[in-house]
């Protein structure tokens, strides 16, 4: 089995399961739940691998990602699994962008005078905001 210790990005089964699978497959690696922790007998957030005789554990190391396979989430470690960056946004020159979380901003509606090139445009500009994840649908 590798050394999951030097590996960066992990695909795990589940981060989610109650307790250990009847049957697991060689190299399956979970992560152990917080509620589940007594039933995998190892601590919260550990990782675990099936190396055919048993389970392998491994304490994540910050930074590490995660492919959660059950959910579909990337998930990063850094003092617990986490499932977003564990950063204030992004510093460009300088200026931190994308630091607050996603609002909700409703298309242009209403008004005395209306442009519709402009409502248009609006409108595409707030659709791809959505479509990045920058606004909440």
């Amino acid at each position: 089995m590798l050394a999951l210790d030097r590996m960066v990005a992990l695909a795990v089964v589940s981060r989610s399961q109650a307790a250990p699978p009847a049957l697991p497959v060689l190299g399956d690696l979970f992560i152990v739940p917080v509620a589940a922790a007594a039933a995998w007998g190892h601590p919260a957030d550990q990782l675990l691998q099936w190396v055919g005789s048993g389970w392998q554990p491994q304490q994540p190391r910050p930074g590490q990602l995660a492919l959660v396979l059950d959910e579909n989430r990337l998930l990063i470690f850094s003092s617990g699994w986490q499932d977003r960056l564990p950063v204030a946004g992004l510093q460009l020159a300088g200026r931190a962008v994308l630091a607050a979380s996603p609002v909700s901003i409703s298309a242009p509606q209403g008004g005395g005078t209306i442009d519709t090139q402009a409502r248009d445009a609006l409108t595409a500009l707030l659709t791809a905001l959505r479509d990045q994840g920058i606004l909440l649908p």
